[in-house]
This record gives C-alpha cells, sequence and structure tokens, in this order.
C-alpha cells in the first residue's frame, strides 16, 4: 500500500510541474490551479487504495482525468444550454438589462433635480464644480484656469458638496 505521505510529499515537490502539465492542457492557469487545488483535496481526503509504485506518474494521471472530468462537465453544461436554447427560441438573446420607463423617468426627474440644485449654488461655486465635476478638470487645472488658488477651490468644493448633500438628504426625507 502507498503512504499518503509519499504522494502529498511527491505533489508538493513537483507542483509547479503538475501546474505547467495542467496548464497546457486547460489553456490557462486559473483553471490549472483549480484542477490541480481538486486534486490537492483528493490527496487529503485519502482512500487511495493499492500500491503505487511511482507516485509522480500516479499524479500526472489523477490530474489528467481530473482535467477530463471538468471537460465533460462543461461539455454537458454547454448541451444542456443548447437544448434549452432549442425549445425556448424566445430565450435566446441576452436578457434587456436597460432599465423600465419607470426606471428610466424617475432618473431623468432626479437629473433634473440635482441640476437645479447645482444651479443653485453661488456663482462662483457653480463653476468651480462644473469645471471638477462635470468636465472633469482635476482641482489644479480648476485654479489655474479660474487664476485662483487650489485652497480656494478646495473650499468652492467641498461647500457645493455639503450643500448638494444637504439638500438630497432633505429630498429622501420628504
Amino acid at each position: 500500500m502507498t503512504d499518503p505521505a509519499r504522494l502529498t510529499e511527491t505533489y508538493f515537490a513537483k507542483r509547479d510541474v503538475l501546474l505547467r502539465y495542467l496548464t497546457r492542457l486547460c489553456g490557462d492557469e486559473a483553471s490549472a490551479e483549480d484542477v490541480l487545488q481538486d486534486l490537492y483535496l483528493r490527496l487529503m481526503r485519502g482512500g487511495i487504495d493499492g500500491d503505487i509504485q511511482e507516485p509522480l506518474a500516479f499524479l500526472f494521471r489523477m490530474a489528467n482525468n481530473l482535467w477530463l472530468n471538468r471537460r465533460r462537465a462543461l461539455s454537458r453544461r454547454e448541451a444542456r444550454e443548447d437544448a434549452w436554447q432549442g425549445l425556448n427560441p424566445q430565450m435566446t438573446g441576452e436578457a434587456d438589462a436597460s432599465p423600465d420607463a419607470e426606471a428610466r423617468l424617475g432618473a431623468r426627474q432626479t437629473l433634473r433635480a440635482v441640476l437645479k440644485d447645482i444651479d443653485a449654488l453661488p456663482p462662483r461655486t457653480r463653476d468651480i464644480f462644473r469645471l471638477h465635476k462635470l468636465e472633469g478638470l482635476s482641482q489644479t487645472e480648476v485654479a489655474r484656469r479660474l487664476d485662483i488658488s487650489l485652497s480656494s477651490v478646495e473650499k468652492h468644493l467641498s461647500s457645493a458638496l455639503k450643500h448638494l448633500l444637504a439638500l438630497n438628504r432633505s429630498r429622501r426625507l420628504n
């Protein structure tokens, strides 16, 4: 009978060789790592009977069998999905991820309210907020464009965000 510790020892000593082998079989390292993890779990479960003369060859055979099992399972899953698609042709397209009319309307109303809140900011604060948040300029670029200090930009942005957050909170409470 084979000592399970001998198989485990061989596994750890030759893990990189097994990984390269499985990577070639699977086509990618992530899948190979999954199969290698399954191999390790099988070893830890034990229950391997018989006299194993060549532990490394045995591990390669186990790894190959695990890979084949995964491939077969994937093929069966794909066949089931194809059969399902064949039986339900109306389900062949991708699910429509676009929001329904009610959600779109709600989003438009929220956007209008936020734009109205931005327009209600003091002119300088509004301009700084728009340049930074809506046009995507950095705070340094905003400071240069408006010929003000970076500290002023930060203070205006902080004031705008506080104001907009307060309005948003009050809107949610109502």
